[in-house]
């Protein structure tokens, strides 16, 4: 009968993590995770098919964590450009955690379409961050320019050499 470990999922992701953001993510090995899990590679399979899915899985939790974060900061905020400014503070601090790893991944056959799904999808959800804020403040804007703002924050989160005081300049004038 095997051995049951309690929580394990929860401890593969944060073995899997503290590798990645100590690393490459093509030096992150199974082998490795499952070393500092005290358990067999093979379990791992249990959970995960593939590295790919384990990296997956591990950015996919800190994704969720920081839109919980950006969250609760639109519901603190007082204005519209505070509101915004901390979603692409919490887009900036994700892309940022994960900069060594994009950089590093390969970028072969399927590339174009897999990040077009993938951009899709985070658009959305920084979209829906800004529907939040201004259902919250009571402003209206058009879907359009909430496509725009989300896209202004994903470029933005991409260039840190972009101040915030620069970010929220070009939202007020725009």
């Amino acid at each position: 009968m095997p051995k049951i470990i309690d929580g394990l999922k929860e401890k593969i992701l944060l073995a899997a993590r503290n590798r990645l953001l100590s690393g490459e993510a093509s030096e992150l090995s199974l082998r490795g995770v499952a070393s500092d899990c005290g358990i067999a590679v093979g379990t791992i399979y249990n959970y995960y098919k593939d590295k790919e899915n384990l990296i997956a899985a591990v950015m996919a939790e800190d994704w969720i964590a920081m839109l919980g974060r950006s969250r609760e900061e639109i519901l603190k905020a007082e204005s519209f450009e505070s509101g915004l400014l901390s979603v692409y503070k919490a887009v900036r601090d994700f892309s940022r955690m994960y900069e060594g790893i994009w950089q590093s991944y390969p970028t072969g056959s399927g590339f174009g379409s897999h990040y077009r799904a993938r951009h899709g999808m985070l658009l959305d959800q920084i979209r829906g961050e800004i529907s939040l804020l201004t259902a919250q403040l009571g402003v209206e804007i058009s879907e359009s320019r909430r496509t725009l703002l989300a896209e202004l924050i994903i470029a933005a989160s991409q260039h840190p050499e972009i101040s915030e005081e620069e970010l929220l300049g070009f939202i007020s004038k725009s």
